[in-house]
């Protein structure tokens, strides 16, 4: 992950969060929440990228990555505003 531009990353997440912001406004009483896979994949990397873990391949069964110890790692990602 060392050749990923992390503040691209940041600016792209800022884009998905504005454009659900903007949709609901749009829409008043609809929410446009970024939830399930979205949220749970940006965790993964963003976990990954600060603690310089393996991810495992998508959709494996039991962990998401390895630690550079060799431990095992579940990732979970919650937002909030």
């Amino acid at each position: 992950m060392d050749d990923i531009d992390w503040a691209q990353v940041g600016a792209l997440i800022d884009q998905l969060y504005s454009a659900s912001d903007e949709l609901e406004a749009l829409f008043p009483g609809r929410k446009f929440k970024l939830d399930g896979h979205l949220v749970g994949s940006v965790g993964e990397v963003v976990a990954a990228y600060m603690f310089a873990l393996t991810l495992n391949p998508a959709s494996t069964l039991g962990h998401y990555a390895i630690a550079p110890d060799g431990r095992q790692v579940e990732i979970k990602l919650t937002q909030g505003r």
